[in-house]
């Protein structure tokens, strides 16, 4: 699909291929946001193109409002001069009566200029440095005013230098305030900040000059000719450019008077060169060149700063009319958005109503739109499918009533055909319930019914079927000897096949345990059977169990069933040793251990199946191992019977009404208790019937033959298989046995020959491993107890018997060792129990 889609966009125009971005954006956003997104961004084009003209504007009117500033410093900077170049000419005749507010215009002056207002963006400005140049200039001029120093040259030179300074000052604040808003003022600025002020100071120099009758202020008076003649054609062009909009103040005639009284003061100067008493005549038409110099400056200032005010308010006008422009296509746009927006909106929402109405139901919706967009083709594209759909609806309608008339005469005939076989069928399950219930029976008769109930013991067994038949089953019989062997059983699956298995597999077991086999060999043979000939691959758990009522003693194994649970008298619950072996009928060749125990007078032995532990509440909860194990340590019943229901009655209760998931099946031996006899031995079996070293290899014992009464600990001693630790245990023993030493000897005695005995034959040499002892004593009874873990072992049955008549010549090798061990002892057992070998030793204990 990818190399598809590749394909596919390969194929496309150049130009679609451009647009592939904004179509992946337009699939990914609502109507109503595409008509914002568009009108954002055609807004937000208006207002980048409107900014640089509304910010050149603004630019413009902060730049001319700059230059009005600067015309203000410029007249403020005229009047200064004006009074400094009248200074210069009353030389000797005092100071004039404006001299003081001259001196504060020119301090207002010298602040001014140490922190110009200057646009943000512009150069260094050299200002600051001129201020400083024209303060120290006045400072210089005070203090020869002050010291009243009567040489007029170097007043004049004082004045003069004042004056100079004044005049750049001049010059750079125009510079400085030039932004060119107005680029055909240049020449006016030019008049304005230098033409002007030069020609007020050069009129008055000649006067001044003049006045101090000597020859080096002469060519002063040449001089300022030469600058006069050079500053009139400046002049005229600069009030030409400044009054090209129009003359509104008159400043082309002060300019052609103050040129006329110019060139008349040439002519006096002139007369003055020639004959020096007619300076007198020189002094007022100075004076009035000064006054009309000063005139037309400030004159000419204000019709400047009218100019940048027409300009300023242009500049204004432009913004306003940028700002309005903008605003007006804004709403334009907004307007024409919104009206596409609703218009389209509302031909949207019609055809989403209408379709919905026709999902609903309503098969005669039709949509109209009055807009002559693409819309108009979808919902005329929509009315005819609404149509078509309509007309074949009623086609499907009279099909669906044909054939909903045919489908409820086959119906009718059908019911009729059902219900003759439901009657059939009801007589044949009646027929095979039953035939069910007749084989329940039967599968309940096969079952022992009665059970021995001695002197010794008593047993019980029950078998409840999740169904008609069960898969689960018990048995008991009598062996030679006055044994009983019984079993519990558990075949998978249930139903008839699990029932047929069962019964087979019970007359399997029955008759091989009847030839008086083993539990491992009834098991193994019975597996080697129920393989060979199993085709539905069933198999089946069990635990085969022989008991001896003469002494107990029981020898169990099973193939894959829970292991039995033994409660002694005392109320302690126990799982029986017992390997889970491969179930029957899984796979020929297996072998079974069997293991071998004694039950004590009121001890229980329960064998059960899983269908007791897995029974399971309304909940799903499972009655459990633990709930088992609580009931038997519980239970109280002497009889097996009692104690039986009573475990059928516990669960059922657990149960409640829910559905049993599987067979219940248990059996339970009891041996009754025994009136107590004194001093008996506690071993589980006589000397004269010693178990077969083969037997003893695979058996286990649960319970260790150690049942004295009130039995004092008086060693625990562990000790490694290496003969050099025995002389330490020794030691310990005299200490244990302080009070006997007799019997301390007889201990040493035999533990030593036992130890030795185990490390050479049991542990076959082998260092380091485990070996444990145990001293305990009652009142009868001294006990001893040595535990290793050694493969099986008894020395008592495998040492050779000794010849004690024979010559020490012809007398084997061993035994006498094991002999003098049993001769030393009251009674010697043997016991396997799964980890290791466990001798016990019985010492009647009679005062020393």
């Amino acid at each position: 699909m990818r190399a598809q889609a590749a394909h596919r966009d390969a194929s496309q125009p150049p130009w679609l291929r451009l647009l592939a971005p904004a179509s992946w954006l337009s699939g990914r956003l609502s109507f109503s946001r595409k008509f914002l997104l568009v009108g954002a961004v055609m807004l937000l084009a208006l207002g980048l193109l409107s900014w640089p003209l509304l910010r050149k504007a603004g630019l413009e009117a902060q730049s001319a409002e700059l230059e009005r500033q600067g015309l203000a410093a410029l007249s403020q900077q005229a009047s200064v001069l004006y009074s400094l170049v009248r200074q210069r000419g009353t030389l000797g005749e005092g100071p004039l009566p404006q001299a003081a507010d001259a001196a504060r215009a020119l301090q207002a002056l010298l602040g001014w200029a140490a922190a110009p207002p200057l646009p943000a963006h512009a150069p260094p400005s050299a200002l600051p440095a001129l201020g400083q140049r024209l303060q120290q200039q006045w400072q210089q001029l005070r203090e020869l005013s002050a010291q009243g120093d009567d040489d007029a040259q170097r007043r004049f030179a004082a004045h003069t230098g004042a004056i100079n300074a004044l005049l750049a000052l001049m010059r750079e604040s125009a510079r400085a305030h030039r932004l060119n808003v107005d680029p055909t003022l240049d020449a006016a600025f030019e008049m304005l900040s230098h033409r002007l002020p030069l020609l007020m100071e050069t009129l008055a120099k000649q006067q001044d000059a003049l006045a101090l009758s000597s020859d080096s202020m002469a060519s002063y008076a040449v001089a300022a000719q030469v600058v006069l003649s050079e500053s009139v054609p400046a002049l005229r062009a600069g009030m030409q450019q400044l009054l090209a909009t129009g003359d509104r103040a008159g400043l082309q005639p002060q300019l052609a008077e103050l040129l006329a009284r110019v060139e008349r003061q040439q002519d006096a100067v002139d007369k003055v060169l020639d004959r020096p008493q007619a300076v007198a005549e020189l002094r007022p038409l100075a004076q009035a060149n000064l006054a009309q110099v000063q005139a037309l400056m400030q004159a000419a200032i204000t019709h400047a700063d009218l100019l940048l005010q027409e300009r300023l308010a242009q500049l204004r006008h432009s913004q306003w009319q940028v700002g309005a422009l903008l605003v007006g296509a804004m709403a334009a746009i907004a307007y024409l958005f919104a009206g596409i927006y609703v218009s389209t909106l509302r031909s949207l929402r019609r055809l989403s109503q209408g379709t919905q109405d026709f999902c609903a139901g309503r098969l005669d919706t039709r949509i109209r739109i009055d807009t002559q967009d693409e819309l108009v083709l979808v919902a005329g594209n929509f009315n005819t499918v609404a149509a078509e759909v309509g007309r074949l609806l009623e086609v499907i309608r009279e099909q669906n009533e044909s054939r909903q008339r045919e489908l409820e005469r086959l119906v009718q005939q059908r019911t009729l055909e059902l219900a003759d076989k439901n009657d059939q069928l009801h007589l044949a399950a009646l027929r095979v319930q039953e035939e069910l219930e007749s084989a329940r029976d039967m599968q309940q008769a096969i079952l022992p019914q009665h059970f021995p109930d001695t002197a010794d013991f008593s047993m019980q067994a029950c078998m409840q079927p999740a169904r008609e038949l069960g898969g689960d089953f018990y048995d008991c019989f009598a062996l030679s000897g006055g044994r009983w062997g019984f079993l519990v059983a558990d075949v998978a699956g249930k139903g008839m096949g699990a029932a047929f298995f069962m019964a087979v597999s019970r007359t399997v077991l029955q008759d091989l345990a009847q030839d008086g086999l083993g539990p491992q060999e009834v098991l193994a043979r019975a597996n080697e059977l129920l393989s060979g000939r199993n085709p539905m691959e069933l198999f089946v758990t069990a635990c085969y169990c022989i008991y001896d009522p003469r002494d107990g003693s029981l020898v169990y194994a099973s193939a894959g069933h829970p292991a039995p649970l033994l409660r002694s008298a005392r109320g302690e619950v126990l799982a029986l040793d017992c390997p889970r072996d491969v179930a029957l009928g899984v796979l020929p060749g297996m072998s079974y251990s069997a293991r071998q125990t004694r039950l004590q007078a009121g001890d229980t032995l329960l064998l059960y199946t899983d269908g007791i532990t897995e029974a399971f509440d309304a909940a799903g909860k499972a009655y459990g191992e633990e709930r088992l194990f609580a009931w038997l340590r519980a239970s109280r019943e002497p009889h097996a019977a009692d104690k039986l229901a009573s475990l059928v009655r516990d669960v059922a209760d657990f149960v409640g009404g829910a559905e049993p998931s599987d067979d219940l099946t248990a059996l339970l031996l009891c041996r009754k208790p025994q009136d107590e006899a004194a001093p008996a031995l506690p071993t589980p079996s006589t000397p004269d019937t010693p178990a077969s070293p083969q037997a003893r290899g695979a058996l286990t014992v649960s319970h260790a033959p150690l049942e004295l009464k009130n039995k004092t600990l008086l060693l625990e001693y562990r000790l490694q298989s290496r003969v050099e630790e025995i002389a330490p245990l020794a030691a310990a023993v005299d200490e244990a046995l302080s009070e006997r030493p007799d019997l301390a000897f007889a201990v040493n005695l035999c533990l030593e020959e036992l130890i030795t005995n185990t490390i050479q034959h049991g542990l076959h040499g082998a260092p380091d491993r485990p070996i444990h002892v145990r001293l305990s004593r009652s009142e009868e009874w001294l006990e001893i107890i040595l535990k290793d873990d050694a493969p099986p072992f008894d020395p008592f049955v495998e040492a050779p018997a000794p010849s004690l008549d024979a010559s020490v010549e012809a007398r084997e090798v061993g035994g006498l060792g094991v002999h003098m061990v049993k001769t030393m002892m009251d009674e010697v057992r043997a016991f396997y129990d799964g980890s290791g070998n466990l001798i016990v030793l019985l010492k009647t204990l009679k005062k020393a």
